[in-house]
């Protein structure tokens, strides 16, 4: 793969002759009829370094972007519009999961952020309309959008944006931004205008903003914070109307223009939990729904085959790895157990034989438009011989037995993927006990971490970025040293004081060039020291009905109203 270019640096929404398409299709074993691929990332070979990609601006930059024109509104509207998804949202609240991929379809429809990041993964005005830091890096200043009302006619203003930031700290709701919230406070400056008060500076304060979903003040005060997970309101285009769990939740258009989209391509949008993959394809092809996520490489041919259907595969932000958790005396606190378990799995032949050759092997935990991304840093090649002689010096000639749990994921082939690596190990000798959970990671291992109970062995993770584009999304949270009294943290029980200082240092260091230098220096030691195992690049592929959709084009797994012109 030496010298191949990568999607992420040569433009997002560049144009692909049909040879290029072509090409990559036929390495994943996919027809093309109604085929749209938008990239094919390539990433080097965990043997073959080379220079890393240009990163984006550094996130400090306080220049704003004006906003985006709305585009032209859909010919028709629909009367409903209905959605497959491979896993139902946690939870109807937008502060503690913001980030859940299937529940983005809920929050970004139905909350606005203070900022967002725009279809070009550039920072753009929401409800903040723009910001500023002060010549240390320590106050922001942030200007509102001003005649916002929430869906039940409460007013936006200042005092909402203080409350919301103020929610986001509370331990007991346990916000999964609550990190980067914890110590900082919120000044009240005029009605359309607040203050942001960091202890040290915060270059990404901007980033931040995008992942605050705001919620309204005086309904919560009213009713509790347990209001927002029975009946949300927010500002966003849609509003809430029901939530089966485990089976569907619908949102109906607010009535109104919203300043993120002037028309709705459909007046209520149903979102089914349908977790089979065949069963997603199969009510896509019978009408039953409009537009399905998460389907899997080699099922894309369903899809193409069928002149009334599409497809679209774009690159995703998510990078799948293998979390190792110190918690327990034994095997796993040796460093040479740790890569043997590296070394050991084929990633070349897993993304061959399970992924087409879609997908591509990464050496790092996230994606290269991730700013910190270093492609310079070696990864673990095939080699289980090396892993054997690994494991016999640290003591384990014949092996050990551990626990490999995986937690909840609508990723392709989780279960097939998750099973070969098994088998992999087995092979030297490492047999595994297969754990499957119903929660999501952090749902898992969380409660585990904060009751000091785990998790055990090894589990199945992800590293994301695509909440900020900002390497600190993937170590700012998952690989930081534990943090009892916020109870967030790395849930592996990592006690790396090196590793811990070069992450702070990339929270309160202005200067984009020395964060990239400490990302670099963080991502490697993650690396050497073998704290997770890196997998490979995945694509969200989604098909939707060509007789209903003219044009769809959504963000990732974002699947918004202005994504869709209607036929």
């Amino acid at each position: 793969m030496k010298g191949r270019g990568n999607y992420w640096t040569q433009g997002l929404h560049r144009a692909y002759t049909r040879r290029q398409v072509l090409g990559g299709a036929v390495k994943a074993g996919l027809g093309l009829t109604g085929l749209s691929i938008l990239g094919c990332a390539a990433t080097p070979a965990a043997s073959t370094p080379t220079k890393a990609p240009a990163a984006p601006p550094s996130p400090a930059t306080p220049t704003v972007a004006a906003p985006r024109a709305t585009p032209t509104p859909a010919a028709k509207v629909l009367d409903q519009l209905v959605v497959a998804l491979g896993r139902d949202i946690p939870t109807l609240d937008g502060h503690p999961q913001p980030t859940h991929a299937d529940g983005a379809n809920f929050y970004d429809l139905v909350y606005d952020a203070l900022t967002v990041l725009d279809r070009d993964f550039k920072l753009a005005p929401s409800l903040a309309t723009s910001w500023k830091p002060s010549p240390d890096g320590k106050v922001w200043e942030v200007k509102l959008r001003t005649g916002v009302k929430f869906h039940n006619g409460e007013e936006f203003d200042a005092e909402t944006v203080k409350f919301n930031i103020e929610r986001t700290q509370k331990p007991e709701l346990k916000a999964g931004q609550l990190i980067y919230w914890k110590d900082v406070g919120v000044e009240v400056v005029a009605k359309d205008t607040v203050r942001i008060i960091y202890k040290e500076p915060y270059p990404l304060l901007p980033n931040r903003l995008a992942l605050v979903n705001v919620v309204p003040r005086q309904y919560i005060q009213a009713n509790g914070d347990k209001i927002m997970a029975e009946k949300p309101i927010g500002t966003g285009p849609y509003k809430f109307v029901k939530w089966v769990k485990d089976d569907n939740f619908e949102i109906e258009w607010a009535g109104t223009s919203h300043f993120r989209v002037a028309n709705p391509p459909a007046k209520r949008i149903i979102h089914k939990v349908i977790p089979a993959e065949i069963g997603r394809i199969a009510a896509l092809k019978t009408g039953l729904v409009d537009i399905i996520s998460s389907v899997a490489p080699e099922l894309l041919k369903e899809i193409t085959d069928d002149p009334n259907l599409g497809a679209l595969v774009q690159p995703a932000s998510s990078v799948p790895h293998i979390s190792i958790s110190l918690f327990k005396e034994g095997p796993l606190r040796d460093k040479r157990v740790r890569q043997a378990l590296n070394y050991a799995i084929d990633r070349q032949t897993i993304v061959k034989e399970l992924f087409g050759g879609l997908y591509s092997v990464m050496n790092t935990l996230a994606i290269p438009l991730c700013f910190g991304y270093d492609a310079t840093v070696p990864g673990y090649p095939y080699d289980p011989k090396k892993a054997k002689d690994l494991l016999a010096e640290a003591g384990y000639p014949k092996g050990f037995e551990m626990v490999y749990t995986l937690p909840s994921r609508a990723y392709p082939k989780y279960k097939e993927y998750n099973q070969a690596i098994a088998n992999y190990w087995g092979e030297i000798g490492v047999k595994t006990t297969i754990k499957p959970e119903t929660a999501s990671p952090s749902e898992w291992a969380l409660p585990l971490r904060r009751d000091n109970k785990g998790p055990d062995g090894v589990y199945a993770g992800a590293g994301s970025c695509g909440g900020t584009f900002d390497m600190e999304d993937v170590l700012g949270t998952s690989l930081v040293n534990w943090d009892p009294k916020a109870g967030t943290g790395n849930t592996q029980y990592i006690e790396d004081a090196e590793l811990d200082r070069l992450i702070m240092a990339t929270k309160t260091t202005v200067d984009p060039e020395a964060r990239r230098k400490l990302f670099a220096q963080a991502l490697r030691r993650i690396n050497e020291e073998a704290y997770a195992i890196s997998l490979w690049t995945m694509t969200y592929n989604q098909g939707y009905n060509k007789k209903k959709i003219k044009v769809f084009r959504p963000r990732g797994y974002i699947l918004a109203p202005w994504d869709i012109e209607v036929a």
